[in-house]
């Protein structure tokens, strides 16, 4: 089975694939912002807004976060099921985790205009706190990933699910 990575800055639609992923093709869908949330005991639907590094996303929790997913990831591959890895994927220490976790993994990189992001930090209601202060301090920071996948948000649901049925078998 295959680990799905899902990158990008936040509002750039990762959780969008993520969950088409999760329900069209029957992947455990494992959340950055579901686990971050639990390990520092706060309720996912419980807003926990804080400056970039700061609260409940400093490096330390991060650290935590991430070497969760890759043990969750790992059962799931273990017991025979796909797993799609939701986070931003933004310093290399974290992409670096899956190249040393996984044996099949494909990146996929969401992206959507600048406009449409920030409508959408802007309207979101989700269990991710990232506004678009936090999208600024990401996308400073941010470096490609060359072997990864894009994936346009601002496609028609329809549209992005075709292109996940070629990438994913």
């Amino acid at each position: 089975m295959k680990a799905i990575v899902m990158t990008g800055l936040s509002g750039s639609g990762k959780s969008f694939v993520a969950k088409l992923i999760s329900e069209n093709f029957n992947y455990e869908w494992i959340r950055s912002d579901v686990i971050r949330k639990n390990i520092m005991g706060v309720s996912p639907e419980v807003e926990a807004k804080a400056e970039f590094g700061k609260g409940i996303y400093t490096k330390e929790v991060t650290f935590l976060v991430y070497n969760l997913m890759m043990i969750l990831g790992r059962e799931c591959i273990k017991k025979g099921k796909g797993v799609v890895l939701d986070a931003t994927f933004i310093e290399d220490w974290q992409r670096d985790l899956v190249v040393k976790n996984f044996r099949n993994y494909v990146f996929l990189h969401t992206v959507a205009p600048e406009e449409v992001i920030r409508l959408r930090l802007k309207n979101r209601k989700d269990v991710s706190d990232a506004d678009y202060s936090v999208y600024l301090k990401q996308k400073e920071r941010w470096k490609d990933i060359p072997e990864a996948i894009k994936i346009d948000t601002n496609k028609p649901a329809e549209i992005i699910l075709q292109e996940l049925k070629s990438l994913i078998k």
